[in-house]
């Protein structure tokens, strides 16, 4: 008997985007998805795709975001993503509209995330259907591309070619941009596979056609043409900046800011503790700034970067590029390193002794303090060398703060859009598809808002992932800003650091995970240095930042930063 139309199509799209390059796809269980269900399980028997399958389509979408950071290479400065294409699956209806959250950091940070949407035919919209909206364009501006596929599309070559070319689209090839991309499918009764077996022969690809389509070369704007080698210039790198930029700094003898997603984060010409160095009178001899990347974690240096005084030039192959107070003078997609090597290293030096200086003060500070967001980022970073999902509110800025010297590992954090979503189902995500242990750090309410990403299907095993959460109380990022001064301490607690109270050590019970509470620096340390099997959260009681002495400290004894607060910024 032969297969229904819907059964033969999800077929022929499951092998489209397996021959086209995805290794990863997530699954959302519902009814009218149900022919791409049994599609996935043809082909996990044929052992042509990996699959993951969780209930909650918003978590699901930050799962399939951390998969994206398949890495080219082991971790190391030098390691760049090769944006491995990931797909995800879900059902009609407010399914989709789950996804839109990580669908938009996908957008702002260039991920290859690709939403494979099921949908009634056509008759059945705007006609009062259960679970049916208008989901064609429904992540707006963020999905630009969108592949629909009606309930009659024939199952031939021309979806092979229509779907490899969104996969590619969503590559980067042949634009350079990568950025996510949506196929909406129609599909029409019957669901199910015709034989009355719910089990669908293998998967084979043996007639599934795809397209090879390579990125573009860029040999880069001639370096002599843009930058003027008679300024005092610094690299600005931030998430997702150009791996050039370690030849810029070697050749041209620049001082690098490279915030710890950056690629140049471990490069020896950065310069640690940007954030105090900027507010020093060295800062003022600042005359150039190459920007590179998304750089948006500090006041100081999105400072630097509006002053007008400087010359700015953008290194940024999008059409967004990276200009908020609209200083740029050149703006270039990419930028290519001098044809000499310079013999002056006397700027450089200069940054790398200051940086020294207030290393070792930083260094004496952390040592003599109470526990604290600082403490463990701290202790994270000095102690380990796992990749590293980092939570985007306080825990990414303490790393900014602390981290000093590279060791080659990987740091992600969600800097398209900043948001504390999805940062647990990232992580697993990332631990996935590095097939690796590896570390999480974030902040509690950052835990709490993701904790039902806990819940891993009984059949799937877990990935080795350390979780360290920073228990501060609540949102104390807002106590560093205007709203955590003195005068405003009465709408503060409930408004703004809106603490929680639910059990972590409860939590994890519940969803089966391993729990631990780390009250020294020892207990960290010995949770870092120990063999993870699975999931284990280390809960960590710290101190707000607006009740941590430190920085103030370091504040007090640098004379050239005595305007500093002692908060993160």
């Amino acid at each position: 008997m032969p297969e229904s139309q819907s059964i033969v199509l999800a077929q022929r799209i499951v092998g489209a985007l397996i021959a086209a390059g995805v290794n990863d796809i997530v699954y959302c269980p519902g009814s009218r998805s149900a022919p791409l269900a049994y599609a996935l399980d043809s082909a996990v028997r044929g052992d042509l795709v990996r699959t993951h399958i969780r209930l909650d389509e918003r978590s699901a979408g930050f799962l399939a975001l951390g998969l994206t950071r398949r890495w080219a290479s082991e971790p190391t400065c030098q390691g760049v993503s090769d944006l491995s294409p990931v797909a995800i699956v879900t059902t009609s209806g407010g399914a989709v509209a789950e996804l839109h959250a990580s669908v938009a950091e996908a957008a702002h940070a260039h991920r290859p995330l690709i939403v494979l949407s099921a949908d009634r035919p056509d008759e059945m919209r705007g006609v009062g259907a259960s679970q049916t909206t208008i989901q064609h364009g429904i992540f707006g501006s963020h999905a630009p591309t969108v592949l629909d596929l009606p309930a009659d599309s024939e199952p031939d070559q021309r979806v092979d070619s229509r779907v490899a070319r969104a996969v590619h689209r969503a590559c980067g090839r042949p634009s350079g941009v990568a950025g996510p991309v949506h196929i909406n499918v129609a599909f029409r009764d019957p669901l199910t596979p015709q034989s009355g077996s719910a089990t669908l022969e293998p998967l084979s690809l043996a007639k599934v056609s795809s397209p090879s389509i390579y990125l573009p070369r860029r040999l880069g704007q001639a370096w002599e043409d843009v930058v003027d080698s008679s300024l005092r210039t610094v690299i600005v790198a931030g998430d997702g900046d150009d791996q050039s930029g370690q030849a810029w700094a070697d050749y041209a003898k620049i001082p690098i800011f490279a915030e710890p997603t950056s690629v140049l984060a471990c490069d020896p010409n950065r310069i640690a503790h940007q954030q105090v160095l900027l507010a020093s009178p060295l800062a003022e001899q600042i005359q150039q700034v190459i920007v590179t990347g998304r750089p948006t974690l500090s006041r100081p240096v999105s400072a630097l970067l509006g002053r007008n005084d400087i010359r700015l030039i953008v290194v940024d192959p999008h059409d967004e590029w990276v200009d908020v107070q609209g200083c740029a003078s050149e703006v270039v997609a990419s930028l290519a390193p001098p044809r000499q090597i310079s013999t002056d290293d006397t700027w450089l030096e200069q940054w790398k002794e200051a940086g020294r200086r207030v290393s070792q003060q930083i260094r004496t500070i952390l040592d003599e303090s109470p526990m604290s967001v600082l403490v463990l980022a701290d202790l994270v970073w000095s102690h380990d060398s796992r990749p590293l999902m980092v939570g985007a509110s306080n825990s990414i800025r303490a790393l900014d703060l602390v981290g000093v010297d590279g060791h080659g590992r990987s740091v992600v954090s969600h800097r398209g859009l900043a948001g504390i979503d999805g940062t647990i189902a990232s992580a697993i995500g990332l631990a996935c598809v590095r097939e690796e242990p590896t570390v999480a750090l974030m902040g509690d309410l950052t835990f709490f808002h993701d904790a039902g990403a806990l819940a891993i299907p009984a059949d799937e095993a877990a990935p080795d992932l350390l979780i360290f959460v920073a228990d501060d109380g609540g949102g104390s990022i807002f106590s560093t800003l205007e709203h955590g001064r003195p005068e405003n301490a009465p709408t503060f607690e409930r408004w703004f650091a809106t603490a929680q109270p639910q059990s972590l050590e409860h939590l994890a019970h519940a969803y089966g995970v391993d729990y631990v509470e780390c009250m020294t620096r020892q207990d960290v340390m010995r949770e870092l240095d120990s063999d993870v099997h699975g999931i284990r959260i280390c809960h960590v009681k710290c101190a707000r930042p607006a009740q941590i002495a430190d920085v103030r400290k370091l504040a007090d004894q640098i004379e050239y930063h005595r305007k500093r607060t002692g908060k993160i910024q």
